[in-house]
């Protein structure tokens, strides 16, 4: 298992986020599909956006790294609240 560590900027001013962690902890949920391999998720607001750490099933790092990137750009086409962020980093750490 992989640990994915993406950051998700946007419009809203510094420290807001469009949603609550928790709230964005379920739309990753709501839009996940079985082939993405998402196991678990944890997010918090950061400065300018949030950060969310993906635990991703996969066969390597790149595997894990492009669904994870894959399934962020989703919430961010398909969530309304997040019109007009994008995904600012995507960095993969091993998770045990």
């Amino acid at each position: 298992m992989y640990a994915v560590v993406v950051v998700v900027k946007g419009a809203a001013g510094p420290g807001e986020t469009p949603l609550a962690p928790a709230s964005l902890n379920d739309a990753f949920w709501a839009h996940a599909l079985e082939e993405d391999g998402l196991e678990h998720v944890r997010t918090v607001g950061c400065a300018d956006g949030f950060s969310s750490v993906l635990f991703m099933r996969g066969q390597n790092e790149a595997a894990a790294a492009e669904r994870a990137l894959a399934l962020s750009w989703r919430l961010v086409m398909v969530v309304p609240s997040l019109a007009g962020w994008h995904v600012d980093s995507c960095v993969v750490r091993l998770s045990s």
